[in-house]
């Protein structure tokens, strides 16, 4: 059994280099292209009151309020959200934007619909994230839904199994990196990951791990959280395969 524990530099994983190497790629093309697939793969309905959860730096949770949806959106990191007051002002839309860690959401029955995106669900150990996933079900009325996206389990194996029992990306900002190493651990069914930025030739090193669900798996977790209604599908609506890019779920209160 891998000894590790479920860590993340929150910090180190989302600060400068974040911004210099990832935010050039999550373009406002890119930002609107999202919303449109949570709208579609939700069903969701403009003028509904929606959470965004854990909500970045608000480059969703904009483009869904300029397009009618009353959204708060809430995260663990203060400086993420000054960027998205920032840029929700220059959008001329409004946001509630809160400060709060997904462990200590307790909204209670105040939305229609609440969105997890991005691969933003799995950082903690199963209990925490169960905790989470039922403070999700809480905050939605009867009837809500709830979208959670998901790295697929079987998108790395390929690469695992064909490099060392690693997966590596690489990112190159001119003659900087951004090397990803990922190492799956089958009996936990959790990677764990070192993101090792070099930029102008300083080193640094954030380590992170996240869960891994195949499909019965996280219905089950949906079950008991209190959902009525649970059903997977890939990052296109279609069914969940092994070959599917995302592992999609929309729960119903």
């Amino acid at each position: 059994m891998n000894p590790r524990k479920p860590h993340v530099d929150w910090d180190s994983l989302f600060g400068d280099d974040y911004d210099y190497f990832d935010l050039p790629d999550l373009t406002p093309e890119l930002s609107g292209i999202e919303a449109s697939s949570m709208v579609e793969l939700g069903g969701f309905q403009p003028g509904s009151r929606l959470l965004d959860a854990p909500c970045g730096h608000g480059r969703h949770a904009n483009v869904l309020a300029s397009r009618g949806f009353r959204v708060v959106g809430v995260d663990r990191d203060e400086r993420f959200l000054e960027m998205a007051r920032d840029e929700s002002g220059k959008m001329g839309v409004e946001v509630d934007y809160r400060h709060v860690d997904l462990r200590e959401m307790s909204f209670e029955e105040e939305f229609d619909a609440a969105v997890s995106w991005y691969s933003s669900f799995g950082y903690f150990d199963d209990e925490t994230d169960r905790d989470i996933l039922r403070r999700y079900r809480r905050a939605l009325r009867p009837g809500g839904r709830f979208l959670l996206d998901m790295h697929s389990p079987y998108r790395h194996i390929p690469s695992v199994l064909a490099n060392h029992d690693m997966h590596v990306d690489v990112l190159r900002r001119g003659q900087d990196l951004a090397v990803d190493i990922q190492e799956l651990d089958a009996e936990a069914s959790r990677y764990y990951a070192e993101k090792i930025t070099i930029r102008d030739g300083k080193v640094e090193r954030a380590r992170y791990s996240v869960r891994m669900f195949t499909a019965p798996e996280i219905l089950e977790w949906f079950r008991t959280a209190g959902f009525s209604h649970a059903r997977v599908m890939n990052e296109t609506g279609g069914p969940f395969t092994v070959s599917s890019r995302r592992l999609v779920v929309l729960g119903t209160a």
